[in-house]
């Protein structure tokens, strides 16, 4: 019954499979690009940082406004003149209208301008820095996500291979006790062994479908979208030490968002010495006036209309204010700066470990491919010889069992090398390319 029961398991595995679509590795950093949640705040972020650094933002643009008015008034008014006649008089209307158009334009502010316009445009270069670095570390989790399917499902497989084989041994001693030539705890041993192994194979699918939820939720689309995974590792040519060191220290995001850091401190401290400069400010503006007044008013109606000129100097010759964020920018200069050694430093020892972890994983896979082939060829004579009675099942199980772990430890030292590929180009700021 079992042995029915796993086989409709397994077919029911091959047909889903089958209605899955590939996804490719390359196809997953795209729908990532497009879709996950980090990435799109990143993006956003720039965004926000373009609109700053753009022209509206900058201060070189005049200010335009326009205003307009009308009053009216009803009163009762009695007036004495200065010759000593008096009038008086029962709603006196007033009306008065105005219209203005009025632009200033800050002709000279000490530079403050013009550094505050290039800070901004370096803030989006940041931006635009701290995007890419989201992309990186992005890429970097897809891979390991990727490959942990990937592995999961190798594990699957090399179950399923398991099953089949514990099942033909259970056969073979169910065959063997029936003709006399075996024992019970034969067959009781090769069913135990078959429980186990489809024990495994039900866990390793939980977890292969665990997984692959997860690397939907990374990917930012729907978690029970279905997909099959590609388990081909394509290495690229061995990387060098040297060429890496030196990529690094030019390329590596951490390396230039410090450098980016320092220059923002440089102008930091730019802006706040040109607050000590005076600024001049223009200004200009048209502007019409009329009136209807009593009869008890000097006039009985005023209009006038005309431009109006004007240009004013301030120079703020002592603010404590300004004087205090010149002295913290640079001091700020100085930790951006020491930021940046210790950037240096820790990159220079992430790439040397970083080798020697990538050195090492390339022997591993080596020797991984030299253990699996080996016990390829011991499991196939032990086969053989358990199939003519020369062995027991004790010997045939553990050289099972061996074949199964030397299958899951050749395929975790191909991901892992390529994960310490991907870490050092990461890490040589080649990574994106």
């Amino acid at each position: 019954m079992l042995r029915y029961s796993f086989t409709i398991v397994s077919l029911l595995v091959v047909t889903t499979a089958a209605a899955q679509k590939m996804l490719t590795v390359d196809e997953a950093m795209a729908i990532a690009v497009a879709n996950n949640h980090d990435l799109r705040i990143a993006k956003n972020n720039t965004e926000i940082a373009d609109i700053e650094a753009s022209t509206f933002n900058s201060g070189y643009l005049p200010s335009l406004s326009a205003s307009g008015g009308v009053s009216y008034s009803d009163e009762n008014q009695s007036v004495t003149f200065s010759d000593g006649n008096s009038t008086s008089i029962d709603g006196a209307v007033t009306e008065s209208y105005n219209a203005s158009i009025t632009t200033e334009y800050l002709i000279f502010d000490g530079l403050v301008r013009k550094f505050t316009q290039d800070r901004n445009e370096e803030a989006l270069t940041l931006a635009q820095l701290q995007e890419r670095q989201k992309i990186e570390n992005t890429i970097i989790s897809i891979y390991e996500n990727y490959f942990n399917v990937a592995f999961q499902k190798q594990v699957v497989e090399n179950l399923k291979l398991n099953i089949e084989n514990s099942k033909d041994r259970l056969v073979r001693a169910q065959k063997q006790l029936k003709y006399g030539q075996g024992t019970t705890l034969d067959e009781l041993n090769a069913k135990v062994d078959l429980n186990n192994d489809s024990i495994s194979y039900t866990e390793a699918v939980r977890d292969l479908k665990n997984l692959k939820r997860s690397l939907n939720l990374l990917l930012g689309r729907g978690i029970t979208t279905s997909f099959e995974i590609d388990t081909t590792v394509v290495f690229v040519p061995v990387l060098e030490e040297q060429r890496i060191l030196e990529s690094a220290e030019e390329k590596n995001i951490q390396a230039v968002l410090a450098k980016q850091n320092v220059l923002l401190s440089e102008l930091d401290i730019k802006i706040s010495k040109a607050q000590f400069l005076p600024k001049i400010n223009g200004s200009g503006s048209y502007r019409w006036n009329e009136s209807q007044n009593p009869p008890t008013s000097f006039a009985l109606a005023n209009e006038s209309y005309g431009i109006n000129l004007g240009l004013n100097l301030s120079w703020n010759i002592f603010d404590g204010s300004s004087v205090t964020r010149v002295k913290t920018s640079k001091i700020t200069k100085q930790n951006r700066e020491i930021e940046l050694i210790k950037v240096k430093d820790q990159l220079l020892t992430d790439v040397l470990n970083a080798y020697e972890t990538y050195n090492i994983a390339q022997y591993a896979l080596q020797a991984e491919n030299k253990n699996l082939e080996t016990n390829r060829l011991n499991f196939s004579r032990t086969q053989r010889q358990y199939g003519l009675g020369q062995i027991t099942s004790i010997e045939f199980r553990q050289a099972q069992i061996n074949l199964f772990n030397a299958r899951n430890n050749h395929a975790r030292a191909k991901y892992d090398l390529k994960l310490a590929e991907v870490t050092l180009l990461q890490l040589g700021g080649v990574l994106i390319n």
